[in-house]
């Protein structure tokens, strides 16, 4: 008689899994993923509460320079968990396949480390948004971010299972917070495989495969190393490394074209009436607030000639009725959708506009002496006589002298002032 073996049943992984996910050091990774970005904005939010990308340009370096590392550790412990207890011979007598083991313990880590995340993110995103004028997070960015938590995770605990070593999990921490903060310091483009590269965001907009070409250059990387542990044909491998070797040529090639120009960071928004107040289209809420801490200044130089018809936070363009104004940042003249330090703001608006592009040759005579305290009474003046004196300008005759005339007076001798702001000329500025 023929007896017929019963072909050994895998054991599904599931009951498994969802072990792992609720007991293992998962729960365990998220938290601390949470933590360490909470900690990180928290320890920052006057640099980027109320401006979407001071928001995620934090973000992203907390979760890629600070977790990525942390969660690199973590997994390589986890990794190494059978060789700690001995279990390697037991788990090979058992039915489930080597990969299945493998995945069923690596995978709760990375969603974890997304999971974690993403709570930060929320987070971050609702301590912004009641400031910020519009948009929001982009979804690009997050893609990269939560692809190279997830790549971390797998390619830790490859190193886990590999390395025997008990010191491997920190080593490896260290190792990957060199790896992944040297390049920010290269000028090249191949700075751009790394993913906790610094991009730089204010003007512009990540274009359209960006997420994908990232993340398949980092998950193929941490899926092709895992793979080649854990499966039994190694040759496996080759198809993840493929995907990454495919996307790495993409991304040094175009470097730092995978960003392109953003139009509402772009665009001008200027206020109505003479003179003009105008910031960028993202910054537009800001304009009734930029307006009323210049009123003082612009007031002073209303209907006089040769003052400026428009006040712009960029470059002048070659015009001789535009005058520069600072861009209101996070973290120094805007604090939680709030225009600060209002003087200081004043007053850089006002040595801007009084700035001389001049050669350096006549510094020093005593013509050009006359003109600077000139150009610093007439600026000093512009912000409030009092101000000036309390905060950047020390009490001189030339301010005491302009200060003091009848208004009349005074409307004439600035528009001959005026006239001549930007001149070279030390004869042409009238004397105070």
């Amino acid at each position: 008689m023929t007896v017929t073996e019963t072909p050994v049943r895998r054991k599904a992984p599931r009951p498994a899994l969802r072990t792992e996910v609720r007991r293992g050091v998962g729960p365990w990774t998220g938290l601390s993923t949470a933590l360490t970005l909470g900690v990180t904005m928290a320890a920052k939010a006057d640099q980027w509460q109320g401006d979407w990308i001071e928001t995620q340009s934090l973000l992203h370096s907390g979760a890629t320079l600070l977790v990525c590392p942390l969660v690199a550790a973590t997994a390589c412990w986890q990794g190494a968990r059978d060789h700690r207890r001995s279990t390697g011979e037991l788990w090979r007598s058992t039915p489930r396949a080597r990969w299945q083991r493998m995945a069923v313990a690596a995978l709760p880590l990375a969603l974890w480390a997304v999971a974690g995340y993403v709570v930060a993110l929320a987070g971050s995103s609702a301590a912004t948004w009641p400031y910020a004028g519009g948009g929001g997070p982009l979804l690009s960015l997050v893609v990269v971010d939560a692809a190279a938590l997830a790549a971390m995770a797998l390619f830790g605990f490859a190193v886990g299972v590999l390395c025997r070593w008990r010191l491997a999990a920190p080593v490896l921490a260290v190792l990957m917070y060199l790896v992944l903060g040297v390049p920010n310091y290269s000028e090249t483009s191949t700075q751009y495989l790394d993913p906790a590269v610094q991009y730089v965001l204010w003007d512009r907009l990540p274009v359209w495969w960006f997420a994908p070409a990232m993340a398949a250059w980092t998950g193929g990387l941490a899926v092709a190393a895992l793979t080649a542990v854990a499966a039994r044909r190694r040759l496996a491998a080759l198809v993840p490394l493929a995907v990454a070797a495919a996307a790495a040529p993409l991304i040094v090639s175009t470097g730092d074209g995978m960003f392109r120009d953003d139009p509402a960071a772009h665009r001008i928004a200027c206020t109505e009436g003479s003179p003009q107040i105008c910031l960028s289209g993202r910054q537009e809420h800001l304009l009734p607030q930029v307006t009323e801490a210049l009123s003082g200044l612009t007031g002073r130089l209303e209907g006089l000639p040769g003052a400026p018809k428009r006040y712009v936070d960029r470059p002048p363009a070659q015009h001789a009725g535009e005058a520069r104004m600072p861009t209101p940042n996070a973290g120094w003249y805007l604090l939680r959708g709030r225009l600060q330090h209002k003087e200081d703001f004043a007053w850089q608006v006002a040595t801007q506009l009084l700035a001389r592009d001049c050669p350096v040759h006549g510094a020093g005579s005593k013509s050009w002496n006359r003109v600077i305290g000139t150009d610093f009474a007439v600026s000093g003046w512009l912000i409030g006589s009092h101000t000036a004196q309390m905060t950047y300008v020390s009490d001189s005759p030339e301010l005491r002298r302009l200060d003091a005339m009848p208004d009349a007076e005074r409307r004439a001798w600035l528009g001959r002032y005026m006239s001549a702001r930007n001149s070279c000329d030390a004869s042409k500025v009238p004397v105070l």
